[in-house]
């Protein structure tokens, strides 16, 4: 059975991934031109901005109560969180994690660098 949250999840996800490309990243490309600088700090603020999207619809549209624990976030300090993606939905609980601590703006994401040559 198909559930038609999850085909509205998959919808609104894909629209504003498109729509959020065109209307939030486009109109800022000159400026990379510009001053390359600007262009990142930016971009990457739209870009955190961007990630709420797919945590507002955990929680609004599934009702999804992410509960945090372990060692908490210093103000000030860095951190490093260590994921090891069995889904690609751990992404979006990381985004969720990191936007209660408004660190979504800050987030670096390193991979390991065998990922390189595999496909996909």
């Amino acid at each position: 059975m198909v559930s038609w949250k999850g085909i509205y999840f998959i919808l609104f996800l894909f629209a504003g991934s498109f729509f959020g490309s065109i209307f939030m990243l486009g109109p800022i490309i000159p400026l990379m031109f510009i001053n390359l600088s600007w262009y990142r700090w930016i971009s990457s603020r739209l870009v955190a901005t961007w990630l709420t999207l797919p945590v507002a619809l955990l929680e609004i549209m599934f009702g999804v109560k992410v509960v945090i624990t372990g060692d908490a976030f210093v103000p000030g300090e860095r951190s490093v969180i260590i994921m090891n993606h069995r889904t690609r939905v751990d992404w979006m609980f990381l985004w969720n994690c990191l936007m209660r601590y408004s660190y979504l703006r800050l987030e670096k994401i390193c991979l390991k660098s065998s990922l390189k040559s595999v496909p996909g």
